[in-house]
């Protein structure tokens, strides 16, 4: 992650703003991520959105160890588990900060969870990647980051990119952010 990355955290918590971190990676990796960032990573803290088949164990989940006993967290995994909870025992999973093993589907079904909880979902992601662009649009709002303008025009010397110009650049990552509020780079 970087350096800035908990400083800004911080601050969005000081605005009243829960940030909510989505992983393609599994729960070990993620939280060490997460715990980098300054993301909370104590019991109860994650739900993977892979959904498990009947009887099936996650080699993934995190047991915790509290004074003589072990907490076996026992939080819903899979998108269907997240819902069936919410409906039949509490909102805990709207309170999470991590989400791991999660998809593009995932992502986007989990996000319209959220809203359907009445809460306003601000995404923030990389808007050169075409899948991230169904996620900006299914948020509230959405902000762009542009990383390849600048790591083009930090590497415009280098051979390996000679093949497109800076213009070409700026124009991709402008129609890229295209469903995004703000932009940048």
């Amino acid at each position: 992650p970087r350096q800035e990355t908990q400083g800004l955290l911080s601050t969005l918590q000081d605005a009243g703003v829960r940030f909510v971190y989505f992983s393609p990676r599994n729960m070990r990796l993620t939280k060490e991520i997460a715990s980098q960032m300054g993301i909370d990573v104590a019991w109860n803290c994650a739900i993977s959105l892979r959904p498990l088949d009947q009887g099936e164990e996650d080699p993934h989940r995190m047991v915790s160890t509290y004074a003589d006993w072990d907490v076996n967290a026992k939080l819903p995994h899979g998108i269907e588990s997240v819902k069936r909870h919410l409906e039949d025992v509490d909102n805990v999973p709207l309170l999470v900060s991590l989400f791991t093993d999660v998809t593009k589907e995932t992502t986007m079904q989990m996000i319209e969870t959220f809203q359907e909880y009445n809460d306003t979902v601000i995404t923030v992601g990389l808007s050169h990647l075409p899948w991230n662009s169904r996620i900006f649009s299914t948020a509230d709002l959405s902000v762009g980051v542009d990383i390849l303008s600048e790591f083009f025009k930090a590497n415009s010397s280098s051979s390996t990119y000679n093949s497109l110009l800076p213009s070409e650049i700026d124009f991709i990552s402008a129609i890229s952010a295209h469903l995004c509020a703000f932009r940048l780079c």
